[in-house]
């Protein structure tokens, strides 16, 4: 039923709220007598020219009918005339449980039977485990669990396992899988590695430089450190492979040289690789060596996964846009794929996808037919119209205001002297302050907020986080006048009686130092104003920033020679300052 939909939706088009059938409209064109073609068929004898004329009348036709849809129209019949496109074929490759192999590797243990998680245990069990390795995972253990959530699914395994050992005892542990397997007597045990991101970063380097040996670096787009999307089109005549033995060409080799294995989907776009490597590959047995490779093409995808659930599996579907669909009784992708075609005068239309969510719905209909427009050149070609930079953490504590206002200073210092260092100034400074659930549990706290309270991803009752955005007289990197004015916005928004948990600061509207021209700035002068006065404080106030920006380049070449942590400021070394741990790290984590 749904390929025979969409077969009337691709050759259809809506006009002033009515169906026409561009087949009926070839038909008049070559001498049937329907009226919209009448006019087009006295002008042109080419069948291309005619489709392009229907589409411009269609167009016309809306305008003139007062419907303020163009961009819509757009889009949709952009959808439309997308069978026309040439197909191309794209593989992406996720390496398995990344961080958790590498660390097998520098053990020299196998990754598939080896059971580790990479967790810095030195933050409390709380902490996110940034890995967890697949033979882990079979305790029913999620990627991305809390520490204390390992501790408890072994536990439970251990407890299960202890009624089949002889005896009732355990008479030794084991972290390897295998070796659990054969001997019921053993107790199930673990290895927590702390984080190493540098060894990680150096591993993704050498994987990277084996995908080039196969692949041109413009076909190739990172989409994560252990992530990556591969136009394999124009490659799979000259290798004379297909698109499968080429993906297992490349994981093997990886494999060979790193010891770390993969996971790949293959699709005819982007988005349907995507799909092919995060759903289907994980409902097929792997190789040998752990190797998953899945294959989807729109067809396919429809008829494996128009009925998957849950939407968020899919690619770009969070837990907000699910929520919002079942609300309407829309629960899979084949839900959402005919509620795509439905007629105007039904409840479920692709007019009810727009309203629910704006422009987006079009990329959330076009993957729902397994649609994906954007190419490898279209990545690689992307210029975004507005930079910014962005630096946020998440406290291993409870911080009170001055606490919290010390590490936004420390944040804000950090983020200027990036600006400096890739020679960008901004003129909008973007602060985010959330608070701890403890406001709230605490009675004494509780009692003396009165604000707007929310519920966390968790399910947890906790005040509303601060926001605000400040913006600044020009365009600087000046960290004296950024930082003063990143504290009065702090002073301006925070609730001073509120525990703080996590500081997001962004700088916006990013421009090269080099394209800010001076602008002339034109006065009414009056008698009493000493311009003269005015004219020295302001070549003052030019020089002060000039000794600053030297200081900052100097600031940044010691650091880029001797370290981070070689040149400190005294709030650095004051009580709660978190600067000098995060020197030592990456993204957050241990280098």
């Amino acid at each position: 039923m749904y390929e025979e939909e969409e077969n009337r939706w691709r050759c259809s088009f809506r006009s002033d709220g009515k169906w026409i059938n561009v087949n009926e409209l070839l038909q008049a064109f070559c001498g049937g007598g329907h009226a919209a073609a009448a006019g087009v068929r006295k002008r042109t004898n080419d069948v291309e020219k005619f489709r392009q004329e229907i589409l411009e009348r269609i167009v016309m036709m809306r305008k003139i009918s007062g419907q303020n849809k163009e961009l819509e129209t757009k889009h949709r019949r952009t959808r439309r005339c997308r069978m026309m496109e040439k197909k191309r074929t794209y593989i992406a490759i996720d390496l398995k449980s990344f961080y958790a192999s590498v660390e097998c590797k520098e053990r020299n243990r196998d990754p598939l039977t080896t059971n580790l998680v990479v967790a810095d245990k030195s933050r409390t069990e709380k902490t996110i485990c940034l890995a967890v390795s697949p033979a882990l995972k079979c305790y029913g253990i999620p990627g991305r669990a809390r520490l204390f959530e390992v501790v408890q699914k072994v536990k439970e395994a251990n407890s299960a396992r202890r009624w089949k050992a002889p005896n009732r005892t355990f008479i030794g542990s084991s972290d390897d899988s295998a070796e659990l397997n054969s001997n019921p007597a053993l107790e199930i045990d673990y290895i927590v590695a702390p984080p190493r991101m540098a060894l990680y970063l150096e591993y993704s380097t050498r994987i990277y430089s084996i995908y080039l040996k196969y692949i041109a670096p413009e076909d190739i787009f990172p989409y994560s450190i252990d992530e990556v999307f591969i136009d394999v089109t124009d490659y799979l005549h000259t290798y004379n492979m297909t698109a499968r033995e080429l993906a297992m060409a490349m994981i093997q080799d990886v494999l060979k040289t790193t010891g770390i294995t993969a996971t790949a989907g293959i699709g005819t776009n982007m988005y349907l690789c995507k799909i092919a490597m995060d759903i289907v590959a994980k409902h097929i047995k792997a190789d040998k060596d752990g190797v998953r490779i899945a294959e989807l093409d729109e067809m396919s995808y429809r008829r494996k996964l128009w009925s998957h659930r849950p939407l968020t599996d899919f690619w770009r579907v969070g837990k907000g846009y699910a929520k919002k669909l079942e609300e309407y009784g829309l629960y899979t992708m084949g839900d959402i794929a005919r509620c795509s075609i439905g007629k105007e005068n039904e409840l479920y239309n692709e007019d009810l996808l727009y309203k629910l969510f704006g422009v987006n719905a079009e990329l959330l209909i076009d993957h729902a037919w397994g649609y994906e427009p954007c190419t490898m050149e279209m990545v690689k070609a992307y210029k975004p119209e507005m930079n910014s930079v962005c630096a946020g953490q998440v406290l291993h504590c409870p911080y009170d205001f001055e606490k919290a206002k010390l590490v936004v200073k420390e944040m804000t210092d950090q983020m200027v002297l990036d600006l400096v260092d890739k020679k960008l100034v901004t003129d909008q400074i973007v602060l985010t302050v959330g608070y701890d659930i403890e406001n709230l549990n605490n009675a004494d706290r509780r009692k003396q907020y009165h604000g707007e309270v929310t519920i966390d991803r968790y399910g947890r009752r906790i005040p509303k986080h601060a926001h605000g955005t400040t913006n600044l007289k020009r365009q600087t990197s000046s960290t004296k006048m950024i930082t003063d004015a990143v504290i009065e916005l702090y002073d301006r928004i925070v609730d001073r009686n509120l525990l703080i948990r996590r500081i997001n600061i962004t700088a916006n509207r990013l421009v090269d130092e080099s394209s800010v021209k001076k602008e002339e700035v034109y006065e009414q002068l009056d008698l009493f104003t000493d311009y003269e006065a005015q004219r020295k404080k302001q070549e003052e106030e030019e020089a002060a920033l000039n000794r600053e920006k030297r200081m900052q380049e100097a600031m940044l070449s010691i650091k880029k020679k001797f370290g981070k942590n070689a040149v400190l400021k005294g709030m650095n070394l004051q009580e709660g300052a978190t600067a000098r741990n995060r020197n030592e790290q990456i993204g957050g984590h241990k280098a």
